[in-house]
């Protein structure tokens, strides 16, 4: 009995009490609720498989229409890298197939990209950047802005730094390129036209420079 006057007190008291989420549900059954248009939605799931569609014949490895794009620039594409490649100083032959797939090889050896050294992964790596920015600018528009952060500061001897620079100069001379190399090595402020640097201390960055930058 004391158990049964207790559960009838509870439900007296819940009885009692608003329900929190009655103006939240009348809302959404005002507002919120729509009507379903089953002709609508067939017709962006039938889009969406199309856009689907399209996506994998540009990005998939097997599609014959991804394949075709990149064979029209693929002779040039590789044509700059072995061009930078030589320029640079790095003797191995890297060759990309149509399935962008690449084929390193040193005097008739196969190599992959981990059984380089760190100095010969950092010349190619700036030769496949300025390779693609290449072909990039023959599809569209020239690029006059470049960056190159710290990649001469790692694992590149005296011979690889003088190469990079010297390509660097050349596109600033030849392609009027604005090249901004950013640089722990004290060495090469005496190389360059103008030095920003950059000092943190405490959290705060400052600079100075010998140029006026607005």
């Amino acid at each position: 009995r004391s158990t049964v006057a207790s559960l009838e007190k509870s439900i007296e008291l819940k009885l009692a009490e608003t329900d929190p989420y009655a103006e939240q549900v009348n809302e959404m059954e005002s507002q919120a609720l729509q009507e379903i248009n089953f002709d609508k939605i067939n017709e962006l799931t039938k889009y969406g498989d199309h856009l689907k569609f399209l996506l994998d014949l540009l990005t998939s490895k097997d599609s014959f229409v991804r394949k075709k794009i990149i064979d029209q620039n693929l002779s040039y594409l590789n044509a700059r890298l072995t061009h930078y490649l030589d320029k640079i100083g790095l003797p191995h032959q890297v060759v990309f197939q149509n399935d962008l797939n690449v084929e390193i090889t040193e005097l008739g050896r196969e190599l992959d990209f981990d059984n380089l050294s760190r100095g010969e992964r950092n010349r190619l790596i700036l030769s496949l950047s300025w390779a693609f920015r290449d072909v990039w600018e023959n599809l569209y528009q020239n690029i006059n802005l470049l960056f190159i952060d710290e990649l001469i500061d790692n694992g590149l001897d005296t011979a690889g730094v003088e190469n990079a620079l010297g390509l660097l100069k050349k596109m600033s001379r030849e392609r009027h390129k604005s090249i901004w190399l950013v640089s722990h090595k004290d060495e090469l402020t005496g190389r360059v036209e103008n030095i920003l640097k950059v000092i943190k201390e405490n959290g705060f960055t400052s600079y100075n420079t010998d140029i006026d930058i607005a």
